[in-house]
């Protein structure tokens, strides 16, 4: 059954305004479903680039593959590059013609693409399905009230409990998402695999695929930490060098998101060192070569949640246009706060538990950042309960499945 997306009406609204539309994202989140399945695309006659023979046409005449049909849906259209100038071309003689590009690679790092369509191409990122969204719910706007410093949309009530290990284990991509936890290991694995054998080769030279796979592993290891090349080197013994071009090309493919420290004026935060975050919690726990939801530890369960957190953050500010970044302090006296969501000049500061139980104690960073900081409104602590708590009159807590 095909589950509607939040993302559709941001694209809806750039093909009104301009004839490419462009989506991309990291494998299996949901791409070609919902070009094949959603009704805004009805008229779009679908073609992949996957196709050994599509492919041929595209590359001997890319004029002739385009006239097949007015609008065009062409899936993995990195495979092709050359074909993004035969688009471009086709708009500007026809401004009536409409194309969606797609592919599990960031166009805008390609550099055989990026200049392509400049001016006539909206971008948008295809993220995994959120817990509201995949029970087609509707978007949290709840978090769009805090910007202002008010919980008044929040929901009240209970929500189900979920088995946290579990679901932090199989990850949240929506080939996983409802399958038993014994497939979760092979489909990481052939997840990597096809990565690897697929993706890779078409982003970055990479002439050992074990220092690569050395690299994505110890990067798994930092979730949420502070990355440091150099150690990443030294645990590796691949060149710093060859370390920052390895995880380049894991951003290009969406494996890994670098999360940056806030722009703030204080002298007391960290400024130049980003936290990674690899693109699935279940991801995660293949790499780390775990086999079952009970291997996961409780340090690690706590990494993994604030990832499933960042996750989350990420696709909604894809949607409502946000900043993300973190906080931490350098001096004797430690504060740190995990996402920091920035908008129109007003700040939400954010903390992820994973235990199902918080305290005003686990509110003392958020209140920190409440005297601290003029522009920020409100602090919210994403927890692994069950329970909406108002911990504070500008500091809640509120269950992970509200997100």
């Amino acid at each position: 059954m095909y589950i509607p997306r939040w993302i559709v009406h941001q694209l809806e609204h750039s093909s009104h305004i301009l004839p490419v539309t462009v989506l991309t994202g990291a494998r299996q989140t949901g791409k070609s479903t919902l070009l094949a399945n959603e009704p805004l695309f009805a008229d779009y006659a679908y073609t992949t680039l996957d196709d050994y023979e599509t492919r041929g046409l595209a590359q001997r005449n890319p004029k002739a593959f385009l006239d097949t049909a007015a609008n065009m849906v062409i899936d993995e259209a990195q495979r092709e590059p050359d074909l993004f100038l035969a688009v471009k071309e086709a708009v500007r003689k026809e401004k009536t013609r409409r194309f969606v590009l797609s592919g599990s690679a960031n166009f805008l790092l390609l550099r055989s693409i990026q200049d392509s369509l400049a001016g006539r191409a909206s971008y948008s990122v295809l993220r995994q399905p959120l817990h509201n969204e995949w029970m087609q719910g509707s978007e949290p706007l709840w978090l769009l009230d805090a910007f202002e410093g008010e919980f008044a949309s929040l929901p009240s009530g209970t929500s189900l409990a979920q088995d946290l290990p579990k679901t932090l284990f199989m990850g949240f991509l929506p080939g996983i998402r409802d399958a038993t936890a014994e497939l979760a290991t092979s489909f990481w694995r052939s997840y990597m695999t096809t990565h690897l054998e697929r993706d890779l080769p078409g982003i970055s030279a990479v002439a050992s695929p074990l220092d690569y796979q050395a690299v994505v592993r110890r990067i798994a290891q930092t979730t949420g930490s502070l990355l440091k090349y150099r150690s990443v080197s030294d645990d590796t013994g691949v060149s710093d060098t060859t370390v920052r071009r390895y995880v380049s090309a894991m951003q290009t493919a969406y494996l890994v998101a670098l999360l940056p420290p806030a722009p703030l004026t204080r002298s007391t935060s960290v400024r130049r060192q980003w936290k990674p975050y690899l693109l699935d919690s279940g991801l995660t726990c293949a790499v780390l070569d775990l086999r079952t939801p009970a291997s996961i530890s409780d340090e690690l369960r706590g990494h993994l949640f604030e990832g499933a957190v960042f996750m989350a953050l990420q696709a909604l500010s894809d949607l409502w246009g946000f900043s993300l970044s973190f906080v931490r302090t350098r001096r004797t006296e430690l504060h740190e706060i995990d996402f920091v969501l920035e908008r129109e000049g007003k700040e939400v500061a954010v903390e992820a538990k994973a235990s199902d139980v918080v305290t005003l104690h686990d509110a003392r960073h958020l209140q920190w950042m409440l005297d601290q900081a003029p522009g920020c409104r409100a602090g919210i602590i994403v927890y692994g309960g069950t329970t909406v708590l108002q911990l504070t009159r500008r500091i809640v807590a509120v269950p992970w499945t509200m997100l």
